[in-house]
């Protein structure tokens, strides 16, 4: 008798330990949430300035550009989300960025996900922009 009390816990313990085991193959994990979101945005204006480099002036983009998060429109003129002194620019990325922009690229704005109306092309200070097809799904706005 002694040992049908003791089976009856030891078999809850036994099977509280497999299902454990198991659940991370059956269980989503839950998906971290994303800094910024991305939409694609449509520009109004494509310029540039002169920004001084080692060897004289290059151009940088000077922007306006549209985007809709949620049904609703924004326009915004920010090429960096970080409030910087300098960026730093792989001048390619710059021309690249020209040549997509003005040839009608699916270029995107990033925001944060509770402040759609602060969107910006490059993230950081190190000039950088994104396309759709190489966004992440999960980090669009809707």
């Amino acid at each position: 008798m002694n040992r049908r009390i003791l089976s009856i816990p030891l078999g809850i313990a036994l099977i509280a330990i497999i299902g454990a085991s198991l659940a991370p193959l059956f269980l989503t994990p839950k998906v971290s949430p994303c800094a910024y979101l991305s939409a694609p945005v449509r520009f109004l204006k494509i310029d540039s300035r002169p920004v001084k480099v080692n060897r004289g002036t290059r151009p940088f983009p000077v922007v306006e550009y549209s985007y809709v998060v949620s049904g609703k429109s924004y326009t915004s003129t920010k090429v960096f989300c970080s409030e910087s002194d300098g960026f730093k620019a792989n001048w390619s990325k710059v021309d690249r960025f020209f040549h997509v922009a003005k040839n009608g690229g699916e270029i995107v704005a990033w925001f944060p996900p509770f402040s759609p109306e602060s969107a910006c092309i490059s993230i950081d200070a190190e000039f950088d922009y994104s396309v759709v097809s190489s966004t992440s799904s999960q980090c669009r706005a809707d």
